[in-house]
Parts: structure tokens; C-alpha cells; sequence
């Protein structure tokens, strides 16, 4: 095949297309061969069958940024799955659905304009790879394929859970929709001002304006307040149901540990001088911005 052509990008957006066709293709030949299992379980299998052929053709193709987009397409396939599952569609049904679609198809879309191709992958899948490639295949199956479509699928259970109990709208639930929406309109706002910013400043410096100024991460604070917006819609709906905080939970967990600390240390050896907006400015929760310097910290030590 011509590398050329497979790396274009609507070569490349076709050949996505034509993968996640047959894994969810795959995925219903999955639920289907489980036809006695609960629906949670059985579309739980069903996920992982479509990650791991999402996984295969990653191999095939050399570059785990296949998945990327998974993250947001899946859960809209889920939920719409779900409700047509779940007999007798409610009014409450409804702000699920169009949370989750609002927020899958703007990350989805956030994806598709920034992602060059097959040609590319994620730098962070590179550096896991060249630290330790006698791993990889693990780290691969299971860090980057397998691990976010559980967390994902735990934070969708409140929505199942929740999923035609009521036709009317408590107010805790619509105080989650209203945070699910202006959640992402967070990250709307900051991927827009990030990419404004890439295409005007210099490499050696990093973005100090808009929201940025003061949260350094307001992407991911928009992403990990959706879920739990998402969670507490479920909570006005079924109150005592308080075992699926977990899902949010988890999510909240691996940005904080595992994607937001990567993501510095990759930035402070781009960028040494970013360990001065990591002083002044608060990781994800927005808060005032601190007007203590380096050396000021050190003489304080």
C-alpha cells in the first residue's frame, strides 16, 4: 500500500471509519452471543470486543492513536443503545441523551481537526513505547485500549441506572445537566483558546491567557466535571443509588494521577520556565492565581 496515500488525512478518516464500522459490528455479534446476561454485563462485553479490534488494527497499522477517538464516539453509541433497550422513554432519558451526543460529538470533532492522520501518533504513546519497549504490547493492550474503555464505561453507569425512573426533572438532576453542558462548554472554550494560541506563539513559550490563566489543565477540569455531572443527574433520580460515584470517581483518579502529571513533565522539559505558571496558577481547580515567583518559593524554603 502506497505510505504516501495512507498517510493523508481523508485516507485516513475513511480507514477509521471502515474500522470502528467492524468493531461495533463485532460488538453486536458479542452482545448477541450473550443473550441471558444482564444488560450492563452483556454491553459491557460488547464494548470490549470493539476496543480489542480497535487494538488489532492499532497493530496493523502501527499506531495506537486509533483508539483516540473511541473515547467520545462510544458512549453515544451506548446510550442510544440503552434507551432503546429500556422500555418507555421518559422526558429524564432525554437529558442524558443529549448530554452525552453534545459532549461525544464536540470531542469528536475537537479530534478529527486536530488529528493529521495516520501519520501521527500521540506523543505520549511514543514515549511509552520507547521507555520500555519490552512492555509495550501490555501497556498497549491494557494502559491505552483497554483502561480508559472501562473508566469510561463505569462513569456511563449512572445514565443506565437512571434510564426511565421518571418523567419529571428533579432539581439535582437538572443541576447536573446544566454542569454536563457548561462543562462542555469549558472545554470548547479552552481547546479554542489553546489552538489560537499554537498558531500565534512561539514553541518555547506556553499558554497564559483566557481560562488557562487560571487553571493550567481547564480542558481536563471540563472533562472530569462532565461525568460527575453526568453522576449527579443520576443522583436526583435515584438518590440512595450511591455505589455508581465510583465511575467519576476513577475518572477524576487518572487525570490527576496519571494524565495530567504526564503531561507536565512533558511540557516542563520543552519548556523549563512552565515551572513558574505551575507555581502561579492551580492544576485544575480554578482558583486565584498566586503571585509568588521561584525565587521567591526557594526563599521561603
Amino acid at each position: 500500500m502506497n505510505t504516501k496515500k495512507l498517510h493523508t488525512k481523508g485516507f485516513s478518516f475513511l480507514l477509521i471509519l471502515t474500522i470502528y464500522l467492524i468493531a461495533f459490528a463485532a460488538a453486536a455479534l458479542a452482545f448477541m452471543a450473550f443473550p441471558h446476561y444482564h444488560l450492563v454485563l452483556s454491553t459491557f462485553i460488547a464494548n470490549v470486543v470493539a476496543t480489542l479490534v480497535v487494538w488489532l488494527f492499532g497493530i496493523i497499522f502501527k499506531n495506537s492513536s486509533i483508539y483516540d477517538p473511541y473515547w467520545s464516539v462510544a458512549p453515544i453509541i451506548i446510550i442510544v443503545f440503552w434507551i432503546l433497550r429500556i422500555p418507555g422513554l421518559v422526558l429524564s432519558d432525554l437529558l442524558f441523551l443529549i448530554a452525552i451526543v453534545v459532549w461525544g460529538t464536540r470531542l469528536t470533532f475537537n479530534w478529527a481537526i486536530r488529528w493529521k492522520g495516520l501519520g501521527h501518533q500521540d506523543w505520549r504513546y511514543t514515549f511509552f513505547k520507547n521507555k520500555a519497549p519490552q512492555l509495550w504490547f501490555f501497556t498497549n493492550l491494557f494502559g491505552i485500549n483497554l483502561m480508559p474503555t472501562i473508566i469510561v464505561y463505569l462513569a456511563l453507569l449512572p445514565a443506565y441506572y437512571a434510564l426511565g425512573h421518571t418523567i419529571r426533572i428533579p432539581v439535582l438532576a437538572a443541576f447536573g445537566f446544566l454542569v454536563c453542558l457548561g462543562s462542555t462548554l469549558i472545554q470548547f472554550i479552552a481547546d479554542r483558546q489553546m489552538d489560537t494560541f499554537k498558531k500565534s506563539a512561539s514553541k518555547q513559550h506556553y499558554i497564559d491567557q483566557g481560562l488557562w490563566r487560571y487553571s493550567r489543565h481547564p480542558n481536563y477540569l471540563g472533562e472530569v466535571a462532565f461525568w460527575w455531572g453526568i453522576w449527579l443527574m443520576q443522583l436526583g433520580i435515584l438518590f440512595g443509588f450511591w455505589i455508581t460515584v465510583i465511575g467519576p470517581l476513577v475518572m477524576t483518579l487518572l487525570f490527576i494521577f496519571i494524565s495530567i502529571p504526564l503531561m507536565e513533565k512533558h511540557i516542563l522539559a520543552l519548556k523549563p520556565d512552565y515551572a513558574q505558571y505551575q507555581n502561579r496558577v492551580p492544576m485544575i481547580l480554578p482558583w486565584f492565581r498566586s503571585k509568588k515567583t521561584i525565587e521567591d518559593l526557594k526563599a521561603d524554603g
